[in-house]
């Protein structure tokens, strides 16, 4: 109920209360004026008499039905109001933004639970300033905007604090009028916008990354048929030399360009998984097979360890042989020789694990949370000369991401790494 509404009830009681209170005097009825005070106070405190009846002459009957009507209106206003409450409430429990309503002098009248986990706010800031609650100068300073100026005020703001991690927001604070255009406070939106700004991060970086990836081999190809121009008589050897350079460049150029479809289709699902049972001793028996026909048995030493009787395993087995088949060759790659590689398979609960260890030269710990990202490179040099594309970890994150299941990486500086993968037994597809 408005403050106006609620006046004018009062009022309307306090009148009809002295009229009568008059009219109880001239006729000396003492019940009748106990009565009255009764039913205005319980009026007055917003709550329904259980009955208007008062003893007294005739003449209060109209009385008696007027103040029943004011009940009635009473009632149908606080379930209204009720109503309203209720509605503005569950609007505001089922909004993904943080909303605070404050008043003209920058006091905190309302906010949603969104709100309160957004800033990590133990207790209800409602009673308290915005600078008091939040502690962040730059939204105190876009309420009092929108509020001197009268005007609608967005901004994105990047908050930091020793307590939480950086995060942005986009912020909007709209003025609240009163009929007569006075400005009595503000509703102020906070939409968490993190997310998207990492992304767009990743965006900046990925569109780096590949450019400087392609960079190289053009560059060598431009140099390299720049030379040709120049020297139409070359020697044979010289020109052949030139052309498998430019062959080897082409094939890493290729390379990339596959490996990059491939992860953009994964990540955008456009990829259909073709889910069978497998038999895990099988599968890896023949993936070892395969294996040692792809490099110089005397260059690395590939040992398999797994016991028998696994349960299968629901996997897209296309996929999955692409996951360790990329494992085996960055193990080599980074590996110096003698080169050893343990594959190793076992059942854990309700999962699956598989292990490809190797004797390589390791990975920093700096390193180590960030080599399944696109183009990172642990070693900018030596990954280049390997062959690699700087994508096949990251290939592998994602295709076990897609199964359900997750990679990680153990490792320990100049002793070798191990790469972990879990996935899911028994699941429901």
């Amino acid at each position: 109920m408005s403050n106006g509404e609620w006046l004018f009830l009062l009022l309307t009681v306090e009148l009809i209360q002295l009229g009568l209170i008059w009219a109880l005097i001239r006729h000396s009825h003492r019940i009748t004026l106990r009565q009255l005070i009764r039913l205005t106070e319980q009026l007055a405190a917003g709550r329904r008499p259980k009955s208007f009846f008062i003893d007294g002459p005739p003449q209060l009957e109209v009385v008696t039905h007027h103040l029943e009507d004011i009940g009635k209106r009473l009632e149908d206003l606080q379930r209204q109001q009720q109503e309203e409450d209720f509605n503005l409430n569950v609007l505001l429990a089922n909004m993904v933004e943080g909303v605070m309503v404050v008043d003209q002098r920058h006091v905190v009248r309302l906010v949603n639970d969104e709100l309160l986990n957004l800033f990590n706010l133990k207790n209800s800031p409602v009673g308290r300033t915005v600078l008091e609650s939040l502690r962040e100068a730059r939204v105190e300073m876009i309420v009092r905007e929108a509020l001197q100026s009268g005007q609608s005020q967005e901004e994105e703001v990047t908050l930091e604090s020793a307590a939480l991690a950086t995060r942005h927001f986009g912020i909007s604070a709209v003025p609240i009028r009163t009929k007569e255009a006075e400005v009595r406070g503000a509703v102020i939106v906070f939409h968490d916008i993190t997310r998207i700004k990492q992304l767009e991060v990743v965006r900046q970086e990925f569109v780096a990354n590949v450019s400087h990836e392609l960079r190289t081999p053009l560059a060598i190809f431009r140099g390299y048929l720049e030379n040709f121009a120049d020297n139409p008589k070359m020697t044979r050897e010289e020109s052949q030399r030139m052309i498998e350079a430019m062959q080897r460049h082409s094939n890493r150029l290729n390379a990339i360009v596959e490996d990059l479809l491939i992860l953009t289709r994964i990540e955008a699902r456009q990829i259909q998984a073709e889910f069978s049972l497998i038999r895990v001793d099988a599968f890896f028996r023949q993936l070892m097979r395969d294996w040692e026909k792809r490099v110089d048995s005397g260059a690395v030493t590939l040992s398999l360890e797994i016991p028998e009787n696994l349960p299968p395993l629901e996997v897209d087995a296309l996929r999955f042989e692409q996951v360790m088949l990329n494992l085996l060759e960055n193990s080599v790659a980074y590996s110096n020789p003698p080169r050893r590689i343990v594959l190793s398979v076992m059942e854990d609960g309700n999962e699956m694990v598989v292990k490809v260890a190797d004797n390589g030269i390791g990975i920093p710990p700096v390193d180590l949370p960030h080599i399944f990202e696109r183009f990172y490179r642990v070693d900018k040099g030596r990954s280049r000369a390997s062959g690699g594309t700087g994508l096949g970890l990251s290939i592998v994150k994602h295709i076990i991401q897609s199964h359900g299941g997750a990679v990680h990486a153990e490792s320990e500086l100049g002793k070798g790494t191990t790469i972990v993968i879990r996935l899911p037994l028994n699941q429901d597809r």
